[in-house]
């Protein structure tokens, strides 16, 4: 598909103006409320055995503790997913756009008939100190034949209470960006440098600059609302419903999490 490389250098050209309008926004909203964006941190890398790309983004945002409580739910953390799509429109200066129905979301060139990247229903995990979102990988043109329906795209929050004073509680809120099991159309020889240098180095920026926009944890509605219409269900019998378990043997083998005591779910 020759215009798949054509495609990501036309992103990437878009990512410098994005990242000015980004940086601006959020180092005006730090100042004013106090809150810390710790160091980003990327693992960034291709399987050689496998032939499949790993891309990991990781940093710390220290807020207060009363601001981070009052997002801490399973409704913010199914916007905290919706937030991450809108971003990535925004970031592209509308060249991306991000389209749902019953089987999933697609991320799109334009229109809906270039669809990019395609991914299933999300699965959610939720707990006092940790909230996963995942959304397994389905096709797309920047995929290739051998990754369809392998790998995933994941967001990962943990949050760690008593980082500040008596006189000033804080929070720091672990959060981690990571796509692992992906196999990209252009997956050898001349095509994957000029992957390595366009749709992956256009991931990092994305992914850097959505952990940052967390820390104004202004958190953009739910596309489906799932959890915020469960919840309203269950108001009248003062019962917060979670999340159903997750079923084993998914997309996430080489990372399968211990115990935590806490339900795993699909949400919308």
């Amino acid at each position: 598909m020759p215009f798949v490389p054509l495609i990501a250098i036309v992103m990437v050209v878009t990512t410098y103006v994005a990242i000015k309008v980004t940086r601006a926004r959020l180092h005006a909203a730090e100042r004013r409320e106090g809150i810390a964006v710790g160091r980003l941190v990327d693992h960034t890398g291709l399987d050689v055995q496998t032939g499949a790309v790993y891309s990991i983004q990781t940093a710390s945002i220290t807020t207060p503790t009363e601001r981070l409580d009052g997002i801490w739910s399973t409704q913010h953390l199914e916007r905290l997913a919706r937030s991450y799509w809108l971003y990535m429109e925004r970031f592209s200066l509308g060249l991306v756009r991000v389209y749902y129905d019953d089987r999933g979301r697609y991320v799109c060139f334009l229109s809906r008939h270039l669809p990019l990247l395609g991914f299933s229903e999300p699965e959610y995990e939720f707990g006092e100190t940790h909230g996963v979102v995942r959304w397994p990988i389905d096709r797309g043109l920047l995929i290739s034949r051998k990754g369809r329906g392998r790998g995933y795209l994941e967001i990962e929050v943990h949050r760690r209470d008593g980082v500040g004073t008596d006189e000033q509680p804080l929070s720091r809120t672990y959060v981690e960006l990571e796509v692992s099991g992906f196999y990209p159309t252009m997956n050898s020889g001349l095509a994957y440098l000029v992957y390595k240098h366009t749709q992956s180095r256009y991931h990092v920026l994305l992914a850097y600059g959505f952990i940052r926009s967390l820390a104004r944890a202004d958190l953009a509605p739910s596309k489906i609302g799932r959890f915020a219409a469960a919840v309203d269900a269950a108001a009248d019998e003062d019962e917060v419903p979670a999340p159903e378990r997750i079923p084993r043997g998914g997309v996430r083998e080489s990372r399968e999490p211990g115990p935590r005591g806490t339900p795993r779910g699909l949400g919308g």
